[in-house]
């Protein structure tokens, strides 16, 4: 199979087109069943006899499993191949979605909703890099912003379809609704793509990397998770950043024997681009989260609106994101991927600043003006900034790349939200965000806010240097 064509090719490129709808699929899998399963958690831990902590462990194992494997899945790809591993990696998921109603204690729910996470980090890491390498590159940012549909598409159906489960079916339906798709992927992939991108087939695993890797992102993951659950979480956190450190000197030590290490350090320390854009989206991921899920208790007890009220209110962003993603693709390939993306950082800092400002008499429609700027903002920043990541690797490092991605995506999400817990604990104390306690609320929101258009900020001065620095050349293929 030829991976290049001519950009006149354009969609017809071979294998592009099913690579785009298994990336569309694989890539609405995943926020649809972390929206999904929230309003469900209720129903789920009456029948599995679970308590609060572990329900709140069926959230954390999840993120935890994501951010190990994300790049070790980049890894395994270069020497089984990116096929192969996609495969492997829907089949493991379609497995454990089979398996996950049927769990006959909490206990095992978390195992087998851990290995899901696993599937789910090795098909969403092989099928972006298979979706790069099918692509043209004059395409490239059209293929990644229709691509990224799958993810706001997944955004906006979880929650409501979840709530309708919950009140007309039961909770195994959610998992049982994951079937269809990941079989539409898997058949996708199996039938239509026979390259398998196999980039370091004789090279030995790097096992040494990968344990310190594990207990890297295990620290870091759960202190962050638990953070103010006492000293023992700060712990955590001081044990993955040691881990860390370890890993970055182990893999370097690796290189340098001429060993197959899990993190080629030449893309970390010497691809300035791939560290630049990589640290943006970092940057600018540890604003997500804590973004809607402040603007939603917000709309709740600021406003006075009902759940079902706030939950439609917050779907404005993700539809946003869903009309405006496939056009900030187009026009990432005419313009520049990193100019895009610096755009929509602007644009998303803008958008935290204004709320920033939200008071207890401001309108429902200025938080529903927050919710666009901000959507519009990150629709302009997430294909084009992930086109750049691509754009600054080879074709060997690819799956590596595609690894990097999904890890700093995870690890900004859980920063986003240990940014919001500290903040709810510096104003609120132990007390539940409540009418009661509004205006505590109100200036714990204000200091997130403030926070988050800093961290904007500090994105768009790197998105300056990078511009400035690496200013992109023209492609050949345009």
């Amino acid at each position: 199979m030829t991976n290049a064509t001519s950009p006149s090719d354009g969609l017809s490129a071979p294998g592009l087109r099913s690579a785009l709808l298994a990336a569309c699929v694989a890539q609405f899998l995943l926020p649809f069943m972390v929206g999904g399963l929230t309003p469900l958690l209720p129903a789920l831990g009456k029948d599995l006899n679970a308590s609060a902590m572990h329900l709140g462990l069926v959230g954390a194992v999840y993120a935890l499993s994501l951010a190990v494997f994300h790049l070790l899945a980049g890894r395994i790809g270069d020497i089984i191949g990116r096929r192969r591993l996609f495969l492997t990696g829907i089949g493991l998921f379609v497995a454990m979605s089979t398996a996950l109603p049927f769990s006959p204690s909490i206990t095992i729910f978390l195992a087998l909703r851990f290995m899901q996470a696993v599937g789910t980090a090795c098909m969403n890491t092989s099928v972006l890099a298979i979706l790069v390498s099918c692509a043209p590159p004059a395409i490239r940012g059209r293929v990644l912003g229709i691509s990224s549909i799958g993810i706001f598409a997944g955004i906006s159906c979880g929650p409501p379809i979840g709530g309708f489960i919950a009140t007309q079916l039961s909770w195994h339906w959610l998992f049982w609704m994951m079937l269809p798709l990941g079989l539409v992927a898997l058949c996708l992939v199996a039938f239509n793509i026979r390259n398998e991108w196999v980039h370091a087939a004789d090279a030995p695993f790097d096992w040494a990397g990968a344990f310190c890797w594990l207990f890297a992102m295990s620290g870091l993951a759960c202190g962050a998770t638990w953070i103010l659950a006492g000293p023992w979480a700060w712990g955590l956190l001081a044990f993955g950043a040691l881990s860390l450190g370890v890993f970055l000197l182990a893999e370097q030590r690796t290189a340098k024997k001429g060993r197959c290490p899990v993190l080629d350090m030449e893309i970390v320390f010497h691809n300035r681009p791939f560290l630049l854009n990589s640290a943006i989206s970092f940057i600018c991921n540890c604003t997500i989260l804590g973004e809607v899920f402040l603007l939603g208790l917000y709309a709740q007890f600021g406003q006075g609106l009902t759940m079902q009220q706030a939950g439609f209110m917050l779907s404005i962003q993700p539809v946003i994101q869903l009309v405006l993603a496939p056009v900030a693709g187009r026009l990432a390939d005419r313009c520049g991927a990193a100019k895009v993306a610096a755009g929509g950082v602007f644009v998303c800092g803008m958008g935290m600043l204004a709320a920033s400002f939200l008071d207890m008499n401001s309108p429902v429609i200025h938080t529903a003006a927050c919710l666009v700027v901000v959507g519009s903002g990150l629709a302009f920043f997430g294909a084009p900034n992930t086109s750049a990541v691509f754009g600054s690797v080879d074709e060997a490092h690819l799956s590596q790349a595609s690894g990097v991605v999904g890890t700093v995506r995870t690890m900004g999400m859980l920063a986003s939200m240990v940014i919001v817990s500290l903040s709810m604990n510096a104003f609120l104390g132990s007390e539940a965000a409540g009418p009661h306690n509004a205006r505590q609320f109100l200036a714990a929101m204000h200091t997130d806010f403030t926070v988050f258009s800093l961290l904007a900020a500090t994105a768009l001065l790197l998105s300056a240097l990078l511009l400035w620095r690496y200013p992109a050349k023209p492609d050949a293929s345009r």
